[in-house]
């Protein structure tokens, strides 16, 4: 029997997938615990989705109609999910149902005891603002991080520029973010409420952005080994990524190695220098940081057997069938060609028959006076 090869059905990968989820999950209550006691317990308004479900559950309780800000929440991002299903990959879709999930509940139940509960008066809400917006920042980002999302305006963002390709996704979601804010101070009436939105954005901005540039910096490992054979197939298959040989000679020794190039997230610095230990004791590794890179290298692609049979397979029927179509074209040019060469034939003197060519002479024969009538 031959083995299953698919690579989505690995155990390396069922455990990678799992860990995603529970990382996912906990930025989600993270975020929703977050919500509940640093905003919606002491009345501050945040921007994006969240601040608008908490907009509308405001406006329900001026008419005693109490609906939860979390139920609330979860039905907008049902309804942007619905029209998300075509858009994005089943992955990731499946992890950000499991971040809106959590973090739904994180919004119903995730109220800290002594936090949440305390009387406005005895509340400083800049510094709920400051340790609500870096918080509600770190689980955006660890869910982005993990490939999920919690939901709210990001994804709302991308389908609109989806259907509108020239917004782009930065300003689809500062519109968004305007808009709530806008609602915020109009809903509650205090320029106040604003203030503090905007403070709890930008502290929110900066914490997602530290999280997911760290897990997005890579280094440069510097390998020079006796068996770099070995070492270069061993990163290819653990890490997937792309392994550059060069020869190198010692000035000293005038001995002759070779030195492996290959990047490497920061995160899996430790493993590479362990591999590298372990298959060659004798190999000179050192390492720097990588801070831009430039050309369509594959230094910063994954390298997988699977992935590069998919994007052969893709490319050979792209090629296929730009020669198909161009085939066509070409023959759909010569078939006309064809058909104006044989209308211009049929008009032409040429194309007459002997016996019509015999006619016309004679006839001109007769209608022209000889030399001896001239």
């Amino acid at each position: 029997m031959k083995k299953n090869t698919n690579p989505l059905l690995g155990k390396e990968n069922m455990s990678k997938l799992a860990l995603q989820i529970l990382c996912v999950a906990f930025a989600g209550v993270l975020g929703g615990v977050t919500f509940k006691t640093f905003f919606e317990s002491t009345g501050i308004i945040p921007t994006g989705l969240s601040g608008f479900s908490l907009i509308i559950h405001n406006l329900f309780l001026r008419g005693d109609i109490n609906i939860p800000t979390s139920i609330i929440y979860l039905v907008i991002n049902i309804v942007i999910f619905a029209f998300a299903l075509k858009v994005f990959g089943w992955k990731f879709l499946l992890l950000s149902g499991v971040g809106i999930g959590f973090y739904t509940l994180g919004m119903q139940f995730g109220a800290i005891p002594g936090i949440a509960n305390l009387p406005v008066d005895e509340i400083d809400r800049l510094l709920y603002c400051i340790v609500g917006g870096m918080l509600f920042g770190f689980s955006v980002g660890l869910a982005l991080r993990f490939g999920g999302s919690t939901g709210g305006s990001d994804i709302a963002g991308a389908l609109i520029n989806k259907h509108f390709p020239k917004i782009k996704t930065g300003y689809c979601l500062l519109f968004i973010n305007a808009v709530v804010l806008i609602l915020g101070v109009v809903t509650t009436g205090e320029i106040v409420i604003g203030l503090y939105a905007l403070v709890t954005t930008v502290l929110s901005s900066m914490a997602t952005n530290l999280v997911l540039d760290d897990s997005k910096r890579v280094v440069a490992f510097y390998i020079i080994c006796d068996k770099d054979e070995e070492i270069a197939q061993a990163i290819l298959e653990k890490f997937h990524r792309g392994v550059t040989r060069m020869e190198a000679e010692g000035m000293f020794s005038k001995k002759k190695k070779t030195m492996l190039l290959s990047l490497i997230p920061k995160l899996q610095a430790h493993e590479i220098k362990r591999l590298v230990n372990e298959i060659d004791e004798n190999a000179f590794v050192y390492s720097s940081a990588v801070t831009e890179t430039l050309g369509d290298g594959d230094f910063m692609k994954e390298v997988s057997i699977f992935k590069n049979k998919v994007n052969k397979a893709r490319s050979k029927i792209k090629n296929t069938d730009k020669l198909t179509l161009n085939s066509a074209v070409v023959k759909e040019k010569i078939f006309k060609k064809r058909r104006k060469y044989r209308a211009i034939q049929n008009e032409s003197p040429s194309s007459q028959t002997p016996e019509d060519s015999k006619h016309s002479t004679s006839k001109n024969k007769a209608d022209t006076p000889g030399r001896e009538n001239q």
